[in-house]
């Protein structure tokens, strides 16, 4: 090998181990997310509920105009932020008195009667306005219940035996 060759060599490695480091590229990262409210959802067993008024006779509206009362309870569960729970109800107004709930049974005469029986006892009108048919409640231990009463009603029609069927739809809000 020559000395030329040599230093020639010896030129290139030490080129090569002093070049300077290259400064590292910077970045950035952005982050994204979405913080949701809660919910709340009408308690499991009131979603498809079935409730059987009392069993009356015709003589119980001779000196009453609903008969039959029967005291429930309709309960939503809430996540912790939800503070108000407002139930709507709707259903067919009854063709003799349209504050009460159509019967699509058999008993003549007769329509459901229903009302929010807490703080101060309200009657729920069929017809009325969705002001008229929402009750607010205020949650408790994540939960909502709004305490209600149904009956039998007389209409004005001439009574008849028979069945009361009446659906009567509710949904929730919640804040």
């Amino acid at each position: 090998m020559s000395i030329r060759n040599l230093a020639l060599r010896l030129a290139m490695t030490a080129c090569l181990a002093t070049t300077a480091a290259q400064a590292a590229t910077t970045g950035t990262l952005r982050f994204s997310g979405q913080v949701d409210a809660g919910t709340c959802d009408l308690d499991a067993g009131d979603v498809n509920r079935s409730i059987t008024l009392p069993t009356i006779k015709i003589s119980d509206f001779d000196q009453a105009a609903y008969a039959g009362t029967l005291d429930f309870e309709l309960s939503a569960d809430c996540e912790s932020d939800i503070s108000s729970v407002t139930f709507l109800f709707t259903g067919t107004p009854a063709g003799e008195d349209a504050s009460l709930f159509a019967n699509t049974g058999t008993s003549g005469g007769t329509a459901l009667w229903l009302a929010h029986r807490a703080p101060a006892f309200s009657i729920i009108p069929a017809n009325g306005t969705p002001t008229q048919r929402s009750r607010t409640v205020a949650t408790s231990n994540r939960k909502a219940v709004l305490p209600l009463t149904a009956a039998y009603h007389k209409t004005g029609a001439i009574l008849t035996q028979g069945t009361l069927a009446s659906t009567v739809t509710v949904s929730i809000t919640y804040h």
